[in-house]
């Protein structure tokens, strides 16, 4: 990493990494304490401060932590060495604060806070071990700011409802994961008249698509807060359950016809408090329906789970399926990156998708279950095999391991 210090339009000292402006160069000062105290969250019992630099952003939050514990991670020796360059009056000496060169989650406290100012991801680049476990957590960040409002007015009005929480049954050992990715195109048929055989799990943007393809799932599982989500359930007939997280969209919840679930999802502080009440089990969200889904299947009881259409990426222009309402065409590559698809060839996909595999990935270690992909221009996920057509028939006859 190529640090580079130089005075700011203001005096102070500031600083560039790999080229990449860590801090503002007119007021860095300031402008570590404005990010800052825009993410502080107080109700946290300690934080992870990601970049140590000149440090700026950790004397800001010393102010405001009021003793509770600060771990810093620094990316270099280079890094810490500069840092105390130029903060030679120890302030930064206290109990309270622990430098970390290696993040290791299991030591840190629960109910801690991640701070990632957005310009250490740039700087470190894609290619650095941490960056997509990093990429992860702001992108959740982001989204969570960004529906706050809107995810607890879900959650008030979906509880009053008074719905059932999850008991998990199911009817076979094999379940169907149905996301909406280009793929579904090619291998929706597969599922044609396998509703015996199989369960079949859509999520909400699949949920078109595979009724137009005459498939009826046993479930449709929502998890988005927006009203845009209505547009997968009207104008359609639709009867079967519907799991939907306790701060999915209210107006489509409400609107669905069948039996319905509500799901508590781990991470949010209303919903954990709930499922506490009412001795109902969290979640895994994984930042996506897909993810529920899978988290959904896998808390059931499932042996095995075939992905359909959990593309992650997609080749062409073509984020998702026909007939799905989230379907997108991409006319800019401006924020794509190339993948491996599970058929070897080069794939398109971007920030939020990766961070959907990231989480596939990890789960791929300890989960017990045995998990196929049919998406052969989907993102390669660790540990799940592609399955064609046939072997998946091999599959549901029972004679592929």
């Amino acid at each position: 990493m190529i640090f580079k210090v130089y005075n700011a339009k203001n005096g102070e000292k500031t600083l560039k990494v790999n080229d990449i402006q860590i801090y503002s160069k007119y007021s860095p000062s300031a402008d570590a304490t404005r990010f800052i105290e825009a993410e502080y969250d107080g109700t946290k019992s300690g934080y992870l401060l990601i970049g140590l630099g000149l440090g700026y952003h950790l004397k800001s939050l010393v102010e405001l932590a009021n003793g509770k514990k600060i771990f810093v991670y620094y990316f270099s020796d280079d890094e810490f060495r500069l840092f105390e360059k130029y903060n030679q009056y120890n302030w930064w000496k206290r109990d309270n604060i622990r430098f970390l060169n290696h993040i290791h989650v299991n030591e840190l406290m629960d109910n801690v806070q991640v701070l990632i100012p957005s310009p250490w991801l740039k700087a470190i680049g894609q290619k650095h071990p941490l960056f997509h476990y990093l990429e992860v957590i702001k992108i959740h960040q982001i989204s969570y700011k960004k529906n706050s409002n809107l995810l607890k007015e879900n959650f008030y009005l979906n509880i009053a409802l008074n719905d059932d929480s999850i008991t998990y049954k199911r009817q076979s050992n094999i379940a169907c994961l149905v996301a909406a990715g280009p793929s579904l195109n090619e291998t929706a048929k597969w599922l044609v008249n396998k509703e015996k055989v199989v369960d079949i799990y859509a999520v909400g943007a699949a949920l078109k698509p595979l009724l137009t393809n005459h498939i009826i799932p046993k479930a449709v599982v929502l998890s988005d807060p927006s009203d845009l989500t209505f547009q997968q359930f009207e104008n359609i007939e639709y009867n079967g359950t519907l799991y939907y997280l306790s701060t999915a969209n209210h107006k489509s919840v409400k609107y669905h016809k069948g039996p319905r679930i509500i799901l508590f999802q781990q991470g949010y502080h209303l919903a954990e408090k709930q499922a506490k009440l009412k001795n109902a089990p969290l979640i895994e969200t994984g930042g996506s329906v897909g993810t529920t889904t899978f988290s959904l299947l896998e808390n059931s009881g499932y042996k095995q789970i075939v992905l359909f259409g959990q593309d992650l990426g997609f080749y062409g222009n073509q984020t998702h399926t026909n007939h799905s309402t989230s379907n997108q065409i991409i006319t800019n590559d401006l924020f794509l990156r190339n993948e491996i698809a599970n058929d070897g060839s080069s794939i398109y996909t971007n920030a939020m998708f990766q961070s959907f595999k990231f989480w596939y990935n990890q789960k791929m270690i300890n989960t017990k279950v045995k998990v196929f992909n049919t998406a052969a221009k989907g993102a390669k996920i660790n540990n799940v095999p592609l399955i064609n057509e046939q072997q998946f028939q091999e599959l549901l006859n029972g004679d592929m391991l």
